[in-house]
C-alpha cells in the first residue's frame, strides 16, 4: 500500500495523486501490448540483476512514458513492439565512488545487448539509497516520483524522496526543458545544412521536431501555473487556453502527441524537412520568449540582449553558486576564461548554453558569422561562423544538458 509520505510527495491538486494508468505501461495498448512490455521488463530485470550484487542492489525503476503507464508502442509483422525507450534509475547502496563507476560502465555495457533483445534503446542511470532524501527539486525527479514503476526490488524505495509537487517547481525546470528540446532543434539544423536526409536521418529529424513541440506545450502550461505530467491531461489543458498563433500550434500539439503514442514517421518521408523546420522553429522561439519574461518578470528587448550573462535563466547560476561555478569554469574552460569573461565564469555552464541557443537557432547558415553575444558566451574566437559555433554548443550540452 502506498505509504502516506508517498501520496504526499505525487499531490498536484486535490483528488489527483496518481496516473491513472498506474498498471499499465500503455495508454491504450491491448493485452498483447502489455504483455509484450512486462515481457521486456523481466529480461531488463534479470540482466541488471545478474551485473549488480544483491548487497548493492535495492530497485530497477522505470520511468519516462512506460514508467507513469503513457508508453508509445508500433506493430511489426503484426506483432506488438515498444517504441519509446526505456529508462531506468538502478538504485543501489553502500557502494563508494569507485565502485559506481565500475557498476555505470558495466551497466552501459549490458545495456548495448539489451538493446538487441527488447529492440529499443535502454539507458540505465545510478541513484544511491543514501542520497533519496536529499533529491534535487527538479522536474524529472517529480516526474519519476509522480509515475513510475518499481520492475525489480522494494517497491516503497521512492517513498525516502522529499515531496517534489508540481506547482513549486523551480520555473528554471521549464527553461532546462526548452534548451533540451531547442537543442534537437539544432541538430536538425546542423543535418538540413550537411545535405539530403536518409530515410532514417528523416524519421529522427521528425521525432525531434516533434519533442521541440510537446516541450513548448509543457513551457505554456508551466508559465500559466498550471503544468501536469499526464499527456492527456496537457493535451485538454492547451485545448482549453488561448493565446496568439494558438490555433496552429494546438495543430502541431496534436500531431505530435499522436505521434508521441503511435508513431507513423514513414508517413514524412516525402515532407520537405527544411520547409517543417522553418515552421517549428518560430514557435519554439516565441514559446521560449513568452515563457522566459513569465518568468523574469519582464520583457527583453531581443535575442541579444537575452544572451547576457548579467540575466540569469535560472540554472544554478546566482551569486550563491559563484565560487562553485568558478571552479567548474576553471576545470573545463581554463584559467584564462576566468580572466576574459568573469560574470560568465560566475554562472553554471548551462546559462551559456541557453542563453545562445535562440541566437543559434534565429540565424544558421553556413557562411554566418556570430555576434560576439554568442562567442564571447561559447568562450570562442570572435568571427566564429555558425557550423563552428554549433559544433561547440552541441558538445557543451552533451556535458551539461
Amino acid at each position: 500500500m502506498e505509504s502516506e509520505r508517498g501520496r504526499r510527495s505525487t499531490a498536484l491538486f486535490d483528488g489527483d495523486i496518481a496516473p491513472a494508468n498506474r498498471e499499465r505501461y500503455t495508454l491504450d495498448g491491448d493485452a498483447s501490448v502489455e504483455s509484450r512490455i512486462s515481457h521486456d521488463q523481466k529480461v531488463v530485470s534479470q540482466a541488471v540483476l545478474a551485473v549488480v550484487g544483491p548487497t548493492a542492489f535495492r530497485s530497477l525503476v522505470l520511468m519516462g512514458g512506460y514508467g507513469r503507464g503513457e508508453g508509445g508502442y508500433v506493430m511489426l509483422d503484426g506483432e506488438p513492439a515498444p517504441y519509446n525507450d526505456y529508462d531506468y534509475f538502478v538504485v543501489v547502496r553502500g557502494m563508494n565512488r569507485s565502485q559506481r563507476e565500475i557498476l555505470d560502465r558495466d551497466l552501459s555495457e549490458q545495456a548495448k545487448h539489451l538493446e538487441d533483445s527488447v529492440g529499443v534503446e535502454v539507458d540505465f542511470a545510478l541513484l544511491q539509497e543514501e542520497r533519496l532524501p536529499s533529491a534535487e527539486y527538479s522536474l524529472m525527479n517529480a516526474e519519476m516520483i509522480w509515475g513510475h514503476r518499481v520492475v525489480a526490488g522494494d517497491q516503497q524505495i521512492l517513498d525516502a524522496m522529499p515531496a517534489l509537487p508540481f506547482p513549486r517547481l523551480p520555473q528554471g525546470e521549464f527553461t532546462r526543458l526548452m534548451l533540451n528540446r531547442g537543442s534537437l532543434l539544432l541538430m536538425n539544423q546542423r543535418s538540413l545544412a550537411r545535405g539530403k536526409l536518409s530515410a532514417a536521418e528523416q524519421e529522427v529529424f521528425f521525432k525531434y521536431l516533434f519533442k521541440a513541440i510537446l516541450a513548448c506545450g509543457d513551457a505554456r502550461l508551466a508559465g500559466m501555473h498550471c503544468y501536469h505530467p499526464s499527456y492527456p491531461k496537457k493535451l485538454d489543458l492547451l485545448r482549453a487556453m488561448d493565446w496568439q498563433g494558438c490555433a496552429e500550434f494546438i495543430e502541431l500539439y496534436s500531431l505530435a502527441w499522436k505521434h508521441k503514442f503511435h508513431p507513423d514517421y514513414a508517413r514524412f518521408a516525402k515532407e520537405e524537412a527544411s520547409a517543417w523546420q522553418q515552421r517549428v522553429v518560430p514557435i519554439w522561439l516565441d514559446t521560449l520568449a513568452w515563457f522566459e519574461e513569465q518568468r523574469i518578470g519582464r520583457k527583453f528587448t531581443g535575442w541579444d540582449a537575452y544572451c547576457t550573462a548579467g540575466l540569469s535563466k535560472g540554472q544554478g547560476g546566482s551569486p550563491w553558486h559563484g565560487v562553485r561555478n568558478l571552479v567548474i569554469t576553471l576545470r573545463d574552460f581554463g584559467a584564462t576564461e576566468l580572466l576574459a569573461r568573469p560574470l560568465w565564469s560566475l554562472r553554471y555552464p548551462r546559462e551559456r548554453l541557453i542563453s545562445v541557443l535562440p541566437l543559434l537557432l534565429e540565424n544558421p547558415g553556413q557562411g554566418i558569422e556570430m555576434v560576439s553575444e554568442v562567442t564571447d558566451a561559447l568562450a570562442l574566437q570572435r568571427g566564429t561562423l555558425w557550423p563552428q559555433a554549433t559544433e561547440a554548443f552541441l558538445r557543451l550540452w552533451g556535458r551539461y544538458a
